[in-house]
């Protein structure tokens, strides 16, 4: 097809796209949970906490750099980061190493996860949206 652009500039392709990857993490993370109370952490220890030096480092500088927080809070976020980077790699561990997993389990947590995120989407542009800069 000549002349043809393919340009993403329907909405609702746009949702479907960004609710989609959202579901994806979503379930990535929710493999991870169900490999951390499995199996334990997928990661070695010695590889989570450079994570957590590395996510402490960049958020403190990130804080000192704005002056808006303080360590407390570089270390909150340096947390919650290493706890989502360590779910992450150990769902996508969980997911290629165990062969258990129905298709139809898998597509309907995937179903739910895709409702969820176009919700929490929908909810994050309203709240957003709200905000005046």
């Amino acid at each position: 097809m000549i002349g043809v652009e393919y340009r993403f500039d329907n909405y609702i392709l746009k949702a479907f796209l960004a609710s989609g990857l959202l579901a994806v993490v979503i379930m990535v993370l929710a493999l991870g949970l169900i490999q951390l109370f499995r199996y334990g952490p997928g990661l070695p220890i010695s590889i989570t906490l450079i994570l957590a030096a590395i996510a402490f480092v960049l958020s403190a500088s990130f804080f000192e750099r704005y002056e808006v927080g303080s360590i407390m809070w570089s270390m909150l976020v340096s947390i919650i980061a290493t706890l989502i980077l360590a779910l992450l790699s150990g769902g996508i561990i969980y997911a290629f190493t165990e062969n258990i997993h129905p298709w139809e389990e898998m597509l309907s947590g995937f179903a739910i996860c895709v409702i969820i995120s176009m919700t929490l989407l929908s909810y994050l542009k309203r709240s957003l949206g709200e905000i005046e800069y």
